[in-house]
């Protein structure tokens, strides 16, 4: 089993980063934590993370600034970073803050928003090749073959509808990573359907009621506020 990729936090706000952290713990990866721009840069020298998500505000160097020192030859080895703000921040500020005009600002209104990009910097979501979807895989003892769209646990058959299948199938292809309801909306539903209200829950719910009642125990579980991982 690989290691979990290793992303460090930087922000002000002691709430907001407790919130950032442990969200981006309950989607597996490990996580450290920073509150100012120096902080940061320190920590970095000793530890080198793979992912750095900084807080647009931070006290002492903003975080576009940052961003650009840990990108560049500011550090030992250049650092790949997030820049992100609460949706509350106006959208003036975001474009005024910090000497790196140029630098995209992540203004979120939920975790799983975070999540999502920062699962999109490590480019975990596989299932958008759609190559792998033609795949038979074997997970444990579960056995999924897309050809037929069959599945099988504990030597089972398991009967679901191509939509159930795609679900379960996005899940076991990401392993032990969370997958956010906003990456599941796109890789099960595709770019151009909206998914409405509670589609998910409804899917879900049907999901697992079906793969309960085969196998006795839980093969999806849910990671609050972000989205859901496969137990096999």
């Amino acid at each position: 089993m690989s290691l979990p990729k290793q992303v460090l936090v930087a922000e002000r706000d002691p709430c907001i980063l407790s919130q950032l952290a442990r969200a981006l713990r309950s989607a597996g990866y490990a996580t450290s934590e920073a509150a100012s721009g120096r902080e940061t840069l320190r920590f970095v020298q000793m530890e080198h993370p793979d992912l750095v998500v900084a807080g647009l505000h931070l006290q002492d160097i903003g975080g576009r600034d940052l961003a650009r020192i840990l990108e560049s030859n500011g550090t030992s080895e250049p650092v790949r970073t997030i820049v992100v703000c609460s949706a509350s921040v106006p959208a003036d500020d975001c474009a005024l803050t910090g000497g790196a005009v140029e630098r995209p600002v992540l203004r979120w209104s939920s975790v799983d928003e975070v999540v999502t990009r920062v699962n999109g910097m490590f480019d975990l979501s596989v299932n958008d090749d759609p190559e792998l979807f033609t795949e038979p895989i074997s997970l444990g003892t579960v056995r999924m073959d897309p050809g037929d769209l069959t599945v099988e646990i504990d030597g089972a058959p398991i009967d679901l509808s191509e939509r159930e299948f795609r679900f379960l199938h996005t899940l076991a292809l990401n392993g032990e990573r969370t997958c956010t309801r906003d990456e599941l909306k796109r890789l099960v539903w595709g770019q151009e359907e909206e998914v409405i209200g509670r589609t998910v829950d409804v899917l879900v719910s049907r999901l697992r009621s079906k793969l309960t009642s085969a196998t006795g125990r839980e093969v999806i579980s849910t990671v609050r506020g972000i989205g859901y991982r496969f137990t096999g």
